[in-house]
């Protein structure tokens, strides 16, 4: 759903510049057998040179197991009904902003395939690394998913008397993926996954832009309350999915204990979450670089 939105290259970027997290760099010191520096851990080569995607994984991990645990959380714990959506937006946020702690200096922290992806067609992101995070964010949210599940195991068999069932009164589908509200049409929630992923994305683009009123320092926590806002405001009728690996590895691990229902329920809805992220972050990054000219001189 959410995350960063360029590459640590800054030769990449235009000549106004939205700021960034510079990527750790380390010092490899001397061969020492002390186990207390990581460097002297195993196939540390390999680890660096994979590690953009390693914190991809591990962000991605990070946001879905807050995210989906908090879902859960509401849906086998019914005493808290009244206030169980603010709950779910406050967690999604909130984990959104522990994910880009653990990713952004990194990888940039996208945690998102439609971010890699529209990043990389406007020049922002390498192309090249576009399989490689994608694969990562996808695969960490179907572990994060299964995790939840392992956690939650006891507490689903008390909620549903071990028939697990994707909707209904005892239904457990709507923890791992969304589906929209009953009475909205595909169109309409197309349209709102394309709305919400835009201003995700624009407005991200916004508190990293060093012309503007960037959140220095503070992207993760900006960021998080931005995914608060979304979910809390205007992202009630789908759940605002806004991610598809947030939405697809979720799904893609549902199947193992609702069948085939996750794909074929709501006449395919599947098929909202995963592609219609792409179309509203593609629109957001547009939007803010045609609509939002800080500079006070036109360019020669």
């Amino acid at each position: 759903m959410e995350g960063q939105y360029h590459e640590h290259s800054k030769s990449a970027l235009p000549d106004h510049q939205i700021s960034m997290p510079e990527p750790v760099d380390y010092e490899v010191s001397p061969a020492s057998s002390s186990w207390s520096d990581p460097m002297n851990w195993p196939v540390f080569d390999f680890r660096y040179k994979y590690r953009e995607y390693f914190a991809e994984f591990w962000g991605t991990f990070i946001l879905i197991l807050f995210g989906n645990g908090v879902v859960a959380t509401v849906t086998v714990n019914t005493s808290n009904a009244a206030s169980s959506y603010l709950a779910i937006s406050f967690g999604w946020g909130i984990g959104l902003t522990m994910a880009l702690y653990v990713s952004m200096g990194i990888s940039g922290g996208h945690l998102n395939p439609a971010v890699s992806v529209a990043n990389a067609i406007f020049g922002k992101f390498q192309w090249r690394k576009v399989p490689g995070y994608v694969l990562a964010q996808v695969l960490g949210a179907f572990v994060a998913a299964a995790t939840v599940y392992g956690i939650f195991k006891s507490q689903f068999d008390e909620f549903d008397g071990g028939n697990r069932q994707l909707s209904g009164e005892f239904g457990t589908g709507g923890i791992w993926c969304t589906y929209a509200k009953d009475g909205n049409g595909k169109f309409f929630s197309a349209f709102s996954e394309i709305i919400n992923t835009a201003v995700l994305l624009f407005v991200i683009y916004a508190i990293g832009d060093d012309r503007m009123t960037p959140a220095k320092n503070h992207l993760p926590i900006a960021i998080g309350l931005l995914v608060f806002a979304i979910g809390n405001c205007t992202g009630w009728v789908t759940g605002y999915a806004i991610n598809p690996a947030r939405d697809f590895g979720p799904r893609i691990f549902s199947t193992i204990l609702y069948g085939s229902e996750p794909f074929t329920a709501g006449g395919h809805y599947f098929w909202v979450p995963t592609f219609m992220p792409f179309v509203g972050a593609v629109v957001g990054i547009f939007c803010y670089q045609f609509f939002i000219l800080p500079e006070s001189k036109k360019r020669n």
